[in-house]
């Protein structure tokens, strides 16, 4: 009896041990692939998380270039701004000299009236003095080639006025001479043509004042 209550408990224990450990191994396997689940999870998390920060990346650098784009372009109008005021200033500024060139280039090239009237314009816009000076010389000389001797006489008696120490002086002694002599002025031509031989006599034109002093 003992004996085979022996045998039965030699045979019971081993079933019962593996019947433990069985257990135990059932339980370490479901327990791992919870772990894996929870890993794969958290993997997937992270990769989700990682295209997140990816797409903020890729937003903040498009907002970067259209920040940049918008500075290059507020830099851009104000500069043309500034060129335009610049140009707009630069051309109400050459405006004036442009008249007295167009003044010259028109007179040498005989259209004495439209001359005139640029040189007319460009008085009204203020020129410097040495401007003027120059301006009133140069309507003398259109009025007399147009015909309008008593203008022509207005404007070298004019320049004269203030021009005493002007480069071309002399020139406008023998040239409102010319003048007086159209109006039948013949004493005023004579004084002016003695006053160019006396004060300058090396003057080009003293010559030709002596001879034309002496056909009157």
């Amino acid at each position: 009896m003992k004996k085979a209550l022996l045998k039965f408990t030699l045979c019971v224990l081993p079933l019962l041990s593996f019947g433990v450990f069985a257990n135990e191994g059932l339980n370490l396997d479901l327990a791992i692939l919870k772990i894996n689940k929870e890993v794969k999870t958290l993997n997937n998390e992270i990769l989700s998380l990682k295209d997140e920060i990816e797409i903020l990346r890729e937003n903040q650098r498009v907002n970067s270039e259209k920040i940049n784009e918008l500075l290059q372009m507020i830099e851009l109008n104000r500069t043309n701004s500034d060129q335009t005021v610049k140009s707009t200033s630069a051309s109400q500024n050459n405006k004036p000299a442009k008249l007295f060139s167009d003044g010259k280039n028109s007179f040498v090239l005989g259209n004495y009236e439209k001359s005139i009237k640029l040189f007319l314009a460009y008085l009204e816009t203020s020129p410097s003095a040495l401007s003027a000076i120059d301006t009133r010389l140069w309507l003398g000389r259109a009025y007399f080639f147009n015909g309008s001797f008593l203008e022509s006489k207005k404007s070298y008696i004019e320049y004269q006025s203030i021009g005493q120490n002007h480069a071309k002086f002399a020139d406008s002694l023998y040239e409102l001479s010319k003048v007086y002599i159209e109006l039948n002025e013949i004493n005023e031509a004579k004084l002016l043509l003695s006053k160019l031989i006396d004060d300058y006599s090396n003057h080009s034109l003293s010559n030709k004042a002596t001879e034309l002093l002496q056909s009157l």
